[in-house]
């Protein structure tokens, strides 16, 4: 009786465990799913999920989290909730301040840290007189720190693409590192995988290509993002027939 009971026990305790495994592998597929489908308005139930699991209480989850946070806060940004977007900068700021308190010289943060200010400068430019200062700051010490690192390529030059001159802003420098992370996503199998930043990398890009004219490789990127993700309704049906627009133009 004692063995069957044994065994029972030891049987639901593998049910369990390999259940929280499986919930604890799936967040990043699911962000990915939402993101590639057009779906970033539903991250907002994955990100409670996420929060609500106390499986995802170690730095690393956090600094995860803290990624979903920095991609949902755009996406409000770009649909003009900026309600929304200010409840979340206001949950993102006191997590990236925490970390980095712990880890100074981690540039996953800095980068991070760099881009919610520039988040809030985006809904507020006057406050760009107190923050630019900070979020420059972070950006070079995050590019300084991990120079070849994709993701830090990517969050620094997006504060040089969305800034203006005036602020440190430079779009010829964001063609330049969104390049170098393209590089880096394309070499390495294991990185594009379930990764949600690629897709939005070569989208940035194009668009970087439009804002310097340069509808030839603009075009190029959209088609390739196309291939890769056919269905995926920014660019299928606004982005690619706009430039396709513009380039009749001319």
């Amino acid at each position: 009786m004692k063995k069957i009971l044994s065994l029972l026990i030891l049987s639901l305790f593998i049910t369990i465990s390999s259940s929280i495994s499986a919930q604890q592998t799936n967040y990043k597929e699911n962000f990915y799913k939402l993101f590639i489908s057009g779906n970033v308005s539903k991250w907002d139930k994955l990100i409670t999920q996420f929060e609500g699991d106390i499986t995802k209480r170690d730095i690393a989850s956090k600094i995860e989290l803290l990624g979903y946070y920095y991609g949902y806060i755009g996406h409000l940004i770009d649909i003009k909730d900026e309600d929304r977007a200010e409840d979340y900068i206001d949950k993102a700021l006191p997590l990236v301040t925490s970390l980095s308190k712990n880890d100074p010289n981690n540039a996953l943060l800095k980068g991070y840290h760099a881009n919610i200010i520039g988040f809030q400068i985006a809904m507020s430019p006057l406050r760009a007189t107190t923050l630019a200062r900070g979020m420059m700051k972070n950006a070079k010490a995050a590019i300084n720190l991990a120079p070849e690192d994709p993701i830090i390529n990517i969050l620094s030059g997006n504060i040089f693409l969305y800034m203006p001159d005036f602020l440190g802003g430079n779009t010829k420098q964001s063609l330049e590192q969104y390049k170098k992370a393209l590089v880096a996503f394309e070499s390495d199998d294991k990185l594009r995988e379930n990764n949600w930043m690629y897709l939005q990398l070569m989208v940035t890009t194009a668009i970087v290509y439009e804002k310097l004219d340069n509808y030839t490789e603009a075009k190029k990127m959209y088609e390739k993002v196309l291939q890769l993700y056919p269905n995926y309704p920014h660019v299928r049906d606004k982005k690619y027939p706009n430039l396709l627009k513009k380039m009749n133009k001319k």
